[in-house]
Order: C-alpha cells, then structure tokens, then sequence
C-alpha cells in the first residue's frame, strides 16, 4: 500500500500536466492595445487600426477552434467578450472619425 502512494502522486501531477498544456496553445493572440485618436487622427491611422482589428479577430478564431475542440466553454466566453470588447472600441474610434470627416 504504501508503494501505491507515490505511484498516485505521480499519475496525478502528470494528469494535471497532460490536462493543462493543450489548454495553453489555445490561447490567443494579444490584441490590439491602443487606437488612434479619432480627433487627430489621419484616414491611414484607422486603416492600419482597422487591419490590426482584423488579423487580431481572424486569429482568434484559430483559438476558438482549439477551446472548442478541448470543450473549454469558460475560456471560449472570455475570448469572444474580448473579441466584442475591441471590436466596439474600434467602432467607436471609427464612428468618432466618420463625424469629425462630417463636419
């Protein structure tokens, strides 16, 4: 019985090991962290924000796959919120730009 013991122990930590690594090449890349100014900024400024949206968004979509083929739900959420979250702060600096254009 007590051979048993460290055997357990160490079939636990390489379950723990082998459940938790696949987990880590889901994750995705980082996004975008700041957007021009809409006030100051040029039409160039906000198509490469725009661009940088973009490959951030597709590439998470690679991450999603992967979370979804691991069934992990929880990660899942928070990257589609993050996806929503920069999307919106992007359509909020191009709105702001569009109706400075305007005016």
């Amino acid at each position: 019985m007590r051979k048993l013991i460290p055997l357990l122990i160490l079939a636990i930590a390489g379950s723990v090991h082998s459940t938790t690594t696949p987990a880590d090449d889901c994750h995705g890349p980082n996004a975008p962290s700041e957007f021009p100014e809409p006030s100051t900024a040029t039409e160039q400024d906000i198509i490469t924000a725009q661009q940088a949206v973009k490959k951030y968004l597709s590439d998470m979509e690679s991450a999603l796959k992967c979370m979804d083929a691991l069934h992990n739900e929880r990660a899942r959420d928070m990257a589609i919120d993050d996806m929503q979250k920069i999307a919106s702060k992007f359509n909020t600096v191009l709105r702001a730009f569009r109706a400075r254009q305007k005016a």
